[in-house]
């Protein structure tokens, strides 16, 4: 007799067969004294949590709504999303500015409508509001202590800040049972206000029929609860009878028991509403309108439209007993835009009604319905016609999928009909709705990146354009990855890079190209924007001005002058989305200017004259005046009449040159104010270096003083302050220098006061220099950002103290390895930067002194070419705005021009950051997607759905049949894709020669054979190193799913060919392989069914390749995602979570596994922490931790456990961006310390989700997590932080808890709101708090809660004085949640 046991032998714990007599005699025979000794200590499970955020939210829009939500004059819309609302603004130049965007709801919102009735603000309204201004947007809350305003008080207020309800409010109903009601004011200033109060709704009868997953409004109703036998498909309030505007009318479309039927109350809203006033009117429906897909209230006899999948109703008179229906056909017998993508026909999702003079068509209603393949459907429905339908015709085709989210918008008079819609599985649009045409003009692009199935982070090097790898350059600088994503579906699938940062749109075509005469060694660009022409008669001003850009080019030896004139009246061009064309003419030496020497600086005069100084000279013109078009020219008779404008300039009489001889100009600066322009020149004399100045008022004078410099110069800047000038000087010597000349308009200057900083390092020079104001808590402070020739930039505090300045240290980042440019954009306080291939934005955040600087990537877009790839930016700078009344949408102050490359882009900044997708069109759905290090290409699995059409139709038989080709893509993620014939890439030597990044079949590949995953190998066998690539897929055969493992070779190819692909192996299974990893060195793992196989390669003595028999283990589910870290392989299974196996003495034995059975989804290993992340299908990521040597229960620990709104699909390592690496320096000298204790490092996690949503992961001490989970729990219970958690109040202990693994995770996004609510000063407010007891529970006092906040931060920052604490946790906080993207 034996039994098995475990025992220890030599560290580790294995399974033995012993004799339970032997084992009985051991422990009788055990000396006391052995017995007595201490067991093996086991390893402890470390204490880490886990701290996420989201860098990017989901693209995915649920509804659009066009609303006036802040004032009548604004046209506002409404983009609603699962747990945000954004509102933007339409311009009449067809662009939607972004306004604000609220996503603190920590719930999914189910619905949402618009209250439209305008009420005047009332005492009442606010007993029921707080008003608290915050720094740039506030939140007005619910007042718990409904405190009484005074009316003193409350007509003080409405007077300060204009306090109007606005036309409209939205109405959201969250997954949380409440109702949030949410408007936007204005103040006199642009400072905008959000209002919103919320609503508990009734508790759910059964947990899946909770309310609010349908709204509709009658501001005239009260609340009452109304009971319905059956589930409500469709909800609205019908329009009431003329002459009864109090009567309410509730259509419900209630399904129960298969059966459909439309319920309808009825009652008075003057009337006190009794339970027996509630009885409902039923009417069963047809059986082809069981399911409606839309219900449309009409404005006239109580009507309403039901629109089903093959026919619309219109029903009318429901309240006078004698029902009246409308049958009409729509759009459903026209074909499908993407054929074979479903069984079925698309249906109607959203309608719409665009806005209609009421006065001039009393009697209409119009009507906009869409098809969810983007095909438009226009109706108008006249109520005065016995048939009802007056019109019903098709709009035309978006091009895109669309889902709920459509509507119109109104932009004026005499203007088209805007339509907008969010797309589905593709991008979104604006188009115009010109009256009497069939095709709607697309005017912008609203991006979408859904769904992401798979996406891949890839180090792509920065000199790709050097090596000649590629033909354009990428704009990752080093340290900065690139990330690739499959998204879109069918003939909009595409690879997405997905890059977050400030959008800057081309505002005009580009001028592409430019000639290597002008691309080539551009030292810098100006550009001079005004209206040119005839301005002798003032009638006539607007008639014959014409929109002219002079864009000013400077090379080392000359200077190139171009002009842009806007095209009058451009026609709409599909190549060009929402673009302005211009004409472009190379200038010669007739402009005034000299454009035989380089232009060191140029500008413009109060009067419109142009000032460029050379090195030798310095010249004042008016550039020339570009001829009217012919049929603009004025007659003769006009001409002659007309007598001559004083004011307008003589252009021969304008221009005169000042020499300067004894001298040469190094560096020089233009400042342009209201009374007049100061020059500022830095030149050289006799060996000396001088600063010389001079004013342009009505004639050009230099001042004969001069300052002495102490070293040469290397560039120069103004600033000008409230009362004083200061000239900043860079020099060669590695030295900033700040100069006091005094008032140079006068022409006397003071003796300088001079203030140094000297730069660290042998290239600290410092080659350009801008200024940007900063609001602290004080006052405005002045920033000095300074671009070294070092590929860093120094930002410099800039006190003024009694009699001088001061300059300090504020933060010193890398941007590359080449000198660095900086640039103040005039419009804000941010500065452009741009270095190497990186161009972005550096700004401080507004009233916290202490905060690090903010840096956005810049990301040039055009709406008409969506894989626009942004080159190496050489030049860059602002226009400067028309010196004449007038504006144009082509050219404004906020916009810049730049040399990319070749082109030529005049572009605008956004305001706001957000994600900037660059799309490679594959023309089918992308699977997976490989970046190949070996290849230096993107290798995309796709498939390509086909109809093939029957030559003629036959009686009984289908159409056509549907064919699912399997398709391969090698792309240059720096090229666009080529679409056209698709050759096979198996034969590329044989047939066609496709060309490079062109999508490729696999005759390998069976007709409906779909990928599951692809794998890049690279075996070692026989000496011979094999580059391959494996593909897993699934097919159906017998009516049976089975699967194929295809193992092809890659060979050689050519510069303008892809590589070719050559089979080696096919492996046929019973069960489809769902994933696929690389056990070194030569061997396969893979998951087939419920069995994990592993296969070897051999050679045999012929040095051929050999395939040995499998080795087999059985599973209890399908493995989904699996990796090999050696010599452990990891499995995430569909039902069990995470398993681990090991590869021993030729068998696949089980090692570990999850304690609780998960649906695993993906998982990431974290050797360093002994760590595997592990995401499922319930949207929970898990930490669990492997122990060096397997346990007696096989079991990995649960560490800690986040849990978000969606799956995360995948989870990969990136590293942040170089300038957010903390290496670099800051401006309190004990920041070292700071980031030494508690350095979150510069690579973190980032996981995906299927709807676009992109979260940030890092891992936690003990000592961190209890702070941030501290400072959470907090700001749970904090009516301005979190207005509408779910939890609220919180009715846990503030002192963090390990009860449970999701206490483990410290939710970054409510931890980021700290910073825009009032940052240190709203952490501190949260500390004051006075314990609530009754509620929840807490600390006995205030200052004991204070007392474990600061004992906590102690523990992270070491040695921290007492009174910095909050401003150092703060400062810790921003560096723990800085963005990865």
């Amino acid at each position: 007799m034996s039994v098995q046991t475990t025992v220890l032998e030599n560290g580790r714990w294995v399974i033995r067969s012993v004799d339970p007599y032997h084992v009985r005699a051991q422990n009788t025979e055990t000396p006391r004294k052995e017995q007595s000794q201490p067991s093996i200590s086991l390893p402890k499970t470390p204490f880490l949590g886990i701290l996420t955020r989201t860098v990017v939210r989901s693209s995915v829009i649920n509804r659009i709504i066009p609303a006036r939500i802040r004032h009548k004059t604004k046209n506002d819309v409404l983009f609603i999303s699962a747990n945000s609302v954004t509102i933007k603004e339409a311009k009449k130049d067809y662009v939607l500015r972004e306004i604000a965007t609220k996503s603190d709801f920590d719930s999914t919102i189910k619905s949402a409508r618009i209250i439209g009735e305008q009420r005047e603000l009332t005492k009442h309204d606010y007993n029921c509001i707080t008003l608290k201004q915050e720094s740039h947007c506030e939140d007005i809350h619910t007042n718990e202590d409904d405190a009484f305003v005074e009316e003193g008080d409350i007509s003080d207020r409405a007077a300060l800040y204009r306090r109007e309800l606005p036309p409209h409010i939205l109405v959201l109903a969250l997954e949380s049972n409440r109702l949030v009601f949410l408007c936007v004011v204005s103040g006199e200033s642009e400072h905008l206000e959000l209002f919103w109060s919320q609503k508990a709704l009734p508790a759910p009868i059964s947990p899946l029929q909770g309310f609010g997953e349908i709204i509709a409004v009658d501001p005239k109703c009260v609340e009452k609860l109304i009971l319905v036998d059956g589930s409500i498909l469709k909800m609205e309030f019908l329009h009431p009878p003329e002459g009864e505007s109090n009567r309410i009318i509730l259509l419900l479309i209630v399904a129960e028991g298969h059966k459909s039927r439309l319920i309808w109350y009825d009652w008075n809203a003057d009337m006190p509403l009794h339970p027996s006033q509630l009885r409902p009117n039923k009417m069963p429906l047809h059986q082809d309108e069981q399911l409606p897909l839309l219900l449309i209230p009409l404005m006239k006899n109580t009507a309403f439209i039901l629109v089903c999948e093959k026919r619309m109703v219109l029903i009318k008179d429901i309240l006078t007993g004698s029902i009246q229906r409308f049958l009409h056909r729509l759009a459903a017998e026209q074909e499908p835009q993407e054929p074979g993508v479903s069984m079925r026909r698309p249906i109607w999702v959203q309608w719409a009604r665009p806005m209609r003079s009421k006065k001039l068509r009393p009697n209409e209603d119009n009507i906009v319905l869409c098809r969810e393949d983007g095909i438009v459907q226009y109706m108008v429905i006249d109520h005065g016609i016995k048939q009802m339908i007056d019109s019903n015709h098709k709009v035309g085709r978006l091009g895109v999928n669309i889902n709920t989210s459509f509507a119109t918008l109104d932009l004026g008079f005499y203007t088209e009909d805007l339509l907008v819609a969010g797309g589905d599985e593709s991008d979104g649009g604006l188009w115009d709705f010109p009256p009497r045409q069939n095709r709607p003009n697309q005017r912008g692009t609203i991006p979408n990146w859904t769904p992401i199935n798979d996406f891949v982070v890839a180090d792509i090097p920065i000199d790709r354009q050097n090596a000649g790898i590629a033909a354009a350059a990428n704009n990752a600088s080093k340290g900065q990855q690139r990330l690739f994503a499959c998204s879109g579906r069918g003939k909009y699938g595409a690879i997405s890079e997905l890059r977050y940062g400030v959008e800057a749109p081309k505002k005009i075509s580009s001028v592409d190209p430019l000639g290597d005469e002008l691309k080539n060694g551009v030292l810098g660009i100006w550009a001079l924007h005004g209206f040119y022409g005839d301005t002798g008669e003032q009638d006539r001003q607007t008639e014959y001005l014409e929109d002219v850009t002079y864009i000013i080019l400077s090379h080392p030896l000359r200077t190139y002058l171009l002009r842009l004139s806007l095209k009058q009246d451009p026609k709409p061009d599909s190549d060009d989305v929402g673009l302005l064309e211009a004409d472009v003419d190379l200038i010669g030496d007739d402009s005034g200017l000299d454009l035989t020497a380089r232009t060191i600086a140029a500008g413009r005069t109060t009067r419109g004259l142009t000032v460029q100084i050379t090195e030798t000279s310095l010249k004042v013109t008016l550039l020339p005046s570009p001829s009217l078009p012919k049929d603009k020219g004025i007659k003769e008779e006009a001409t002659e009449d007309r007598k001559p404008d004083k004011s307008h300039l003589d252009a021969e009489s304008s221009r005169y040159t000042y020499p300067f001889v004894e001298s040469r100009i190094l560096a020089a600066c233009i400042h342009t104010s209201a009374e007049n322009t100061i020059t500022v020149m830095a030149t050289q004399r006799d060996g000396q270096f001088y600063l010389e100045f001079g004013s342009l008022a009505t004639e050009y004078e230099l001042l004969d003083q001069r300052i002495l410099l102490h070293a040469q110069p290397s560039c120069l800047s103004l600033l000008k302050t409230d009362n004083e000038i200061l000239v900043l000087v860079g020099t060669l010597a590695g030295e900033l220098e700040i100069y006091l000349p005094g008032d140079i308009g006068s022409g006397l200057l003071t003796p300088a006061t001079t203030i140094r900083h000297a730069f660290a390092g042998p290239f600290g020079i410092c080659d350009s220099i801008a200024t940007i104001a900063r609001a602290t808590n004080k006052d405005m402070q002045q920033v000095l950002v300074c671009g070294l020739r070092d590929g860093t930039v120094e930002t410099l505090n800039l006190s003024k103290r009694v009699g001088t300045y001061h300059l300090s240290l504020c933060e010193k980042l890398s941007f590359g390895h080449v000198s660095v440019t900086v640039l103040k954009d005039t419009t804000t306080d941010r500065v452009v930067i741009h270095c190497e291939n990186t161009l972005c934005t550096l700004e401080y955040p507004q009233k916290d002194d202490k905060a690090p600087a903010t840096v956005l990537n810049v990301w040039i877009t055009d709406p008409s070419e969506a894989s626009l790839l942004q080159g190496k930016i050489s030049a860059i700078n602002q226009v400067v705005d028309s010196w004449l009344p007038g504006g144009s949408p082509g050219f404004t102050a906020e916009s810049f021009v730049c040399i990319d490359g070749d082109r030529l882009h005049t572009i605008s900044l956004n305001s706001q950051p957000e994600m900037v997708p660059r799309r490679l069109e594959l023309g089918g759905s992308p699977i997976r997607v490989l970046y190949s290090t070996r290849l230096d290409k993107l290798i995309v699995l796709h498939d390509k759905v086909e109809v093939l059409r029957a030559a003629r139709p036959i009686f009984g038989q289908p159409r056509g049949k549907r064919i699912l080709r399997p398709m391969i893509s090698f792309l240059d993620s720096d090229v666009d894709p080529v679409i056209g014939l698709d050759p096979d890439a198996m034969e590329i030597d044989e047939g066609d020669k496709p060309n490079d990044n062109q999508a490729m079949t696999i005759s390998e590949c069976k007709s409906g054979e779909k990928f599951l995953g692809i794998t890049e190998w690279s075996p070692k066998v026989g000496g011979n190193e094999y580059h391959m690539l494996v593909i897993n897929t699934t097919l159906t055969r017998a009516l049976k799913p089975v699967g194929r493992l295809l193992v092809f070779a890659i060979t050689g190819r050519k510069s303008d060919q892809p590589p070719k692909l050559a089979i080696k192996k096919t492996i046929d299974t019973d069960e489809p392989i769902y994933s696929v990893a690389v056990y070194p060195n030569k061997s396969l793992v893979y998951c087939c069914g419920n069995d994990l196989y592993l296969q070897s390669l051999g050679v045999t003595d012929s040095s051929r390749m050999h395939w040995p028999a499998r080795i087999k283990l059985a599973m209890r589910s399908p493995g989904r995602h699996i990796t090999v870290k050696e010599p452990y392989i990891y499995v995430s299974s569909s039902r069990e979570s995470l398993s681990v196996y090991r590869y021993d003495a030729g068998q696949l034995v089980y090692q570990f596994g999850d304690q609780s059975a998960r649906c695993g989804l993906h998982h990431l290993q974290l050797p360093s922490k002994s760590l595997v992340l592990a995401s499922d299908m319930s949207g929970t990521v898990v930490g669990l931790w492997q122990p060096p040597e397997r346990r007696i229960d096989n079991a990995v620990t649960t560490v800690f456990e986040a849990v978000f709104p969606g799956s995360i699909t995948r989870l990969r390592r990136i590293s942040r961006p170089i300038w957010s690496h903390g290496d670099h320096e800051l401006h309190e000298s004990n920041v070292d310390e700071l980031y030494n204790s508690s350095s979150p490092g510069n690579e973190t996690i980032l996981g995906s989700s299927a709807d676009g949503a992109l979260t940030q992961m890092s891992i936690l001490s003990s000592s961190e997590w209890r702070l941030l989970r501290f400072i959470q729990n907090m700001a749970e219970r904090h009516h301005l932080i979190c207005p509408h958690h779910p939890g609220n109040p919180h009715k846990r202990h503030i002192e963090p808890s390990v009860a449970r693994p999701h206490y483990m995770h410290v939710n970054g996004d409510i931890l980021e709101r700290l910073f825009d609510r009032g940052g240190e000063s709203i952490l501190n407010d949260m500390l004051d708090v006075v314990p609530d007891l009754e509620s929840h529970t807490d600390f006995g006092s205030k200052r004991e809660r204070r007392e474990r906040f600061e004992e906590l931060a102690k523990e992270v920052l070491k040695d921290v004085d007492k009174g910095k604490v909050l401003g150092r946790v703060m400062l810790w906080l921003r560096y723990q949640l800085r963005s990865a993207l």
